[in-house]
């Protein structure tokens, strides 16, 4: 079996080592040399005069990019006209592979649901969102043997700036409900959309949270529940085996 990793990130790198330590050497594309990627190559797909090489058969192909700045021209220019060049430039050379889309729950941003699985019909409410959207339909019309997952908010250790901010006592009141999924989850989520048993998922843990509850569960003080104003829920959540159920369950697990 042969991968691709399309999109080298903070993501992408990560996923990259999730495959490796499974006994994978997967194949990596980006607009630069990356010296941690043994099979790496290098195209700018927005360069028409940019071409990929002769390529091994392919039988997974994830598609893991992000902009590089907040602005709808470059949502677009990544998700739509980027990805677009690169199917019509793999399918100069072979068809015959799966494709995963790392897509995002901001294309739920004008949804009212208060529980939303993958039932539910997609409100765009901002250009993220709408970019999106017009990207997973592109996608799958220029190659329809492909799995859109829709990731909401990530986590680790390594993003500090999140992790300060969710613990931040000046936010404390703030009443956003989040809901988010640790890196590792997302990448073995990812891992079971690329074995096609998933064609559109919602990638999140489930459990939904406010600042003020995980601070207190973090100083241990007793969790005030009350009912989400929009909670992520996969229907696929009850036969997936995550690494952790939630952010307070990964707090738990790296103090104990």
């Amino acid at each position: 079996m042969n991968t691709l990793i399309v999109g080298t990130g903070k993501l992408g790198q990560r996923f990259y080592n999730y495959l490796v330590s499974k006994g994978e050497q997967p194949y990596t594309l980006s607009r630069s040399e990356k010296s941690w990627a043994s099979r790496h190559i290098v195209c700018d797909l927005l360069k028409v005069s940019n071409t990929l090489p002769e390529l091994p058969q392919f039988s997974n192909v994830y598609i893991i990019l992000a902009p590089d700045e907040r602005a709808e021209p470059a949502y677009r220019q990544t998700y739509i006209h980027a990805v677009s060049r690169l199917i019509q430039e793999l399918h100069k050379q072979q068809t015959e592979f799966h494709c995963t889309f790392l897509s995002s729950t901001s294309v739920y941003e004008g949804n009212l649901e208060p529980v939303i699985d993958e039932s539910v019909t997609p409100k765009p409410a901002n250009f993220k969102g709408k970019a999106l959207l017009d990207a997973e339909k592109s996608l799958q019309t220029l190659h329809p043997v492909t799995s859109i997952v829709r990731a909401s908010g990530l986590y680790s250790s390594d993003r500090s700036k999140l992790m300060d901010s969710l613990l931040d006592k000046d936010k404390y009141h703030d009443p956003k409900w989040l809901n988010l999924i640790h890196e590792d989850d997302l990448c073995y989520w990812l891992e079971l959309a690329g074995k096609r048993e998933m064609s559109l998922s919602i990638a999140s843990d489930g459990t939904a949270f406010t600042r003020q509850q995980l601070q207190d569960h973090v100083a241990g003080k007793e969790v005030t529940s009350a009912t989400p104003s929009k909670q992520y829920h996969s229907v696929l959540l009850k036969r997936l085996h995550l690494q952790f159920n939630s952010i307070f369950d990964w707090f738990d697990k790296t103090n104990s």
